[in-house]
């Protein structure tokens, strides 16, 4: 990047508060670019009329070039940066300086300072090039935006490192288990994968809301396939249920989703929003407002029945048949996506280090406590089946020999990823290896007592 480049881009973002950036946001409250939380619904931005008037404005503005991309991204056609080791390596040195000079990025300096390493991660910065296309000034926003949401939404101590189950707490995990936003393994003509939003009719906490969003983007990152052809998302409000009764009837919430978008390192290409009850409406004009100006132009609205929205999609790449959804609007394989969720869970406990908290216990986990809740969780039931399989040869065992199989039980619940918890205000927390061979011992104990064995 040459000086004058650098020169350029330092004056740009150093302008008066009144200037115009990128054309997704504008500089206000003394440069202030990372908050994309913090700006407010405007006026009227519920209104179909201003909404259908505001994205037409964006639309003639574009060229012919960007129409056609806008065309290309809504129809599933494939268009994705050639990536060369020379392009890569020339673009790494210039997301640097890019992030060097931007002001406003308080989250991202303390997720610097607790891990250099992860914000310097060259597989992490890579997502950023790809979603914007190696455009490194727009990347470069993109990861301090993404840090600054990290950090409204799961605090500081989580700024450098991966969001896993473990850090969701109970809210969190009943959004993400209702299977109502994720992604699929499924894919459009262009081979980007789609993500879906379901309203079922309940409402969650938007925090809840958000932060199960953030994590399915950043799971989805794992995979630079992805990463290089990006994702398109389709919304269903289609059903009997009408917007009252759901999350889809909080403005706040309508309003912060689509910003996820702009600290997120998957291209969005297009989104589809499909909706059969008129009470709709004003939800989906705040979700389409509410979009950066580049997706604005990439939104569709799709009016009908479940099967006339599904059938409709077809003609945009989409096979309706990949999407789980049945006439009424109902997610049908809720099984197989809690199922795809404990594997990954599995997984997030091998790979990643022991959290010292957790909120909501695994399926595997042990936990110890006395009383029915804990004697019926299904990790304490498999401990129970592997304690008598190794019975008889415990009982006839050495003292030592003894520790040695209560320890190869623990180790068996652990290659499973599970942990052995202990409860204390609302929290769980893991115990030493020490105390889960005590705990395996007792259950050895228990079924000596229980046969009459001495």
């Amino acid at each position: 990047m040459s000086d004058s480049a650098t020169c350029f881009v330092a004056a740009k973002y150093s302008q008066s508060p009144d200037a115009v950036t990128d054309t997704s946001i504008t500089l206000v409250n003394n440069n202030k670019i990372a908050n994309v939380f913090a700006k407010q619904i405007p006026p009227n931005a519920s209104d179909l009329k201003t909404a259908d008037s505001l994205i037409a404005s964006q639309m003639a503005k574009l060229s012919v070039s960007d129409r056609e991309k806008v065309y290309m991204d809504v129809h599933g056609i494939p268009d994705f940066v050639a990536e060369t080791p020379e392009l890569i390596q020339k673009s790494l040195l210039e997301l640097q300086h890019e992030i060097d000079t931007l002001p406003d990025k308080k989250a991202y300096n303390i997720a610097e300072r607790l891990d250099s390493t992860y914000t310097q991660d060259r597989d992490f910065r890579l997502a950023f090039l790809r979603c914007d296309r190696f455009d490194c000034q727009k990347a470069a926003l993109r990861i301090i935006r993404h840090f600054q949401m990290k950090l409204d939404l799961f605090g500081a101590d989580s700024l450098a490192m991966d969001i896993t189950q473990d850090d969701l707490d109970a809210d969190d995990m009943e959004v993400l288990y209702t299977s109502s936003g994720r992604f699929l393994n499924a894919y459009d003509a262009g081979g980007r994968v789609i993500n879906i939003v379901v309203q079922v009719p309940k409402v969650y906490k938007a925090d809840a809301v958000l932060r199960r969003a953030f994590y399915n983007v950043m799971i989805a990152c794992h995979d630079v396939e992805i990463q290089r052809r990006g994702f398109v998302s389709i919304v269903f409000h289609s059903g009997d249920h009408d917007v009252k009764g759901t999350s889809g009837d909080n403005a706040v919430l309508n309003w912060k989703f689509p910003k996820l978008n702009e600290g997120s390192p998957i291209y969005l290409s297009a989104v589809h929003l499909c909706y059969s009850e008129e009470s709709w409406e004003a939800h989906n004009a705040l979700v389409r407002t509410a979009f950066s100006e580049p997706k604005q132009v990439r939104c569709r609205v799709h009016h009908g029945t479940v099967l006339e929205c599904l059938e409709r999609l077809r003609g945009h790449g989409i096979d309706p048949s990949s999407i789980p959804v049945n006439d009424k609007g109902e997610i049908t394989d809720l099984l197989e996506d809690r199922q795809r969720l404990e594997r990954q869970r599995r997984q997030e406990r091998l790979i990643y280090p022991i959290p010292s908290t957790i909120f909501v216990p695994f399926c595997e986990d042990v936990l110890l406590g006395k009383g029915i809740p804990f004697q019926i969780h299904s990790g304490n039931r498999k401990l129970r089946m592997i304690v008598a399989d190794r019975q008889k040869e415990y009982e006839k065992a050495k003292k030592g020999r003894k520790k040695s199989i209560a320890k190869e039980c623990v180790d068996m619940i652990r290659s499973n990823g599970g942990l052995f918890l202990k409860q204390d205000d609302n929290k769980w927390f893991p115990v030493d290896i020490e105390v889960a061979i005590k705990k395996v011992g007792a259950n050895f104990r228990t079924i000596r007592s229980k046969s009459g064995a001495k």
